[in-house]
């Protein structure tokens, strides 16, 4: 085992992430009528965040030789 620890978004990060998808999705369903469109922002988001931790993990795997 290494003494690697995985990188983490730090808490307020996390929360106004949240708070941001959470505002543009209640503003799409509430004033565009169109819930789909809060939906791309959390995809966006969502795909960014996973390459991030792919990333993460092939820079652990190469600097594990």
């Amino acid at each position: 085992m290494t003494d690697y620890s995985p990188p983490a978004l730090p808490r307020s990060w996390t929360i106004g992430i949240v708070a941001t998808l959470g505002a543009v999705f209640a503003y799409s369903v509430l004033v565009a009528r169109q819930p789909l469109l809060g939906l791309l922002p959390s995809l966006v988001v969502g795909v960014g965040y996973f390459a991030w931790r792919v990333l993460a993990a092939l820079e652990a795997i190469a600097a594990s030789d």
